[in-house]
């Protein structure tokens, strides 16, 4: 049995806490925390050791799941790593490139598996979306993607931006989709709250099989939303992750075979076809999906990973990626944003 130990006891550790509890390949031996408040409520309640410090809990484990904030996950992964232990470290993998690229070359020099904690992945909505696209994937398509991830302000996560924090989420998904390449990125962004991140921003990433990908994230609007559009030439998906679901819209049989072009359709007929030309030749559909848990999922990957040493769906060198596109995306931000509006009292 897989011996595991939670590093951060906040709100997300907590969850990983549960699910870990609840794993029967899992044990859970101990969480560390240098809140004494936060580790004690958590240690309790599932009745394991809190440690203060996360470097005594290692020798404990074979395996950590790290939930710390963005700035310590390097040092925190770094160390488990060259301890011989396995990783499944919260998103974003790292808050700079060149930590994130450390992480994955010491993972692969350790031999230990080292996994990202996109959760979205295991969300039964987009799976079931990236089954209903697998003809658009393997031809490798354009697709126009619109994706839109809100909030209003928790006080967590300030160490890092909207993009690393919420946006993140959706860039992974994305890059997840198409084996094309980013060529292209432009963005913008605000400080609202203050300090030194963006609270909202948008980004266009332009791919070299012409894809293009509206992203947007803010985590000081007025509701919360955690939704993407996927369009192609075979019709559209919308995806509500925080309801799982997926609808699928699509022409039917004779609107993609053309049947309908302007050169093809007689005058005489359009009079008869226009009125329920929509409700006709195009077709809704909720494409339905099993309920699971998509954090346990992601747990049950990690735990696979492990014994089998198979690739982990969301590895490190996937994460990789979306921290190159998040980064980028941030440098973009800054190049218009070297001015502060100040505003009169």
């Amino acid at each position: 049995m897989l011996k595991l130990g939670i590093i951060g006891t906040g709100r997300l550790g907590s969850f990983h806490a549960e699910k870990a509890a609840a794993n029967p390949d899992v044990e859970l031996v101990g969480v560390a925390d240098p809140s004494v408040t936060a580790r004690n409520l958590i240690a309790k309640k599932f009745g394991v050791e809190a440690f203060a410090s996360f470097d005594t809990l290692l020798p404990k484990t074979d395996a950590v799941i790290i939930a710390s904030p963005t700035f310590l996950h390097y040092s925190i992964a770094s160390i488990a790593i060259q301890s011989g232990k396995h990783v499944l470290l919260e998103k974003p993998m790292c808050g700079t490139l060149p930590d994130a690229r450390k992480l994955v070359d010491m993972a692969r020099r350790n031999k230990t598996v080292l996994q990202a904690g996109h959760v979205e992945e295991f969300n039964p909505a987009w799976q079931t979306a990236k089954k209903s696209l697998s003809v658009e994937r393997q031809e490798n398509l354009p697709m126009l993607i619109n994706a839109v991830r809100s909030s209003g302000y928790t006080f967590r996560s300030t160490d890092v931006g909207t993009v690393f924090d919420m946006m993140i989420h959706d860039i992974d998904l994305v890059l997840s989709l198409t084996a094309s390449h980013v060529f292209a990125v432009d963005a913008v962004g605000f400080r609202i709250i203050g300090g030194q991140h963006e609270d909202t921003a948008h980004a266009r990433l332009i791919f070299d099989n012409g894809s293009v990908a509206n992203l947007y994230s803010s985590r000081i609007a007025p509701a919360a939303k955690r939704e993407m559009q996927i369009t192609t030439a075979l019709g559209t998906l919308s995806i509500d992750f925080a309801k799982r679901t997926t609808v699928a819209h699509r022409p039917n049989t004779l609107v993609l075979q053309g049947e309908y072009a302007p050169n093809r359709i007689l005058p005489d007929t359009v009079p008869l076809v226009a009125p329920e030309f929509m409700k006709d030749s195009f077709d809704t559909e909720v494409l339905e999906h099993e309920s699971v848990d998509a954090l346990a999922e992601e747990l049950k990957d990690f735990v696979l990973s492990i014994e089998t040493g198979k690739t982990p769906r969301v590895s490190g060198s996937r994460a990789l990626e979306a921290v190159s596109v998040a980064e980028t995306i941030v440098h973009s931000i800054g190049k218009y944003n070297r001015h502060h509006i100040k505003i009169a009292a």
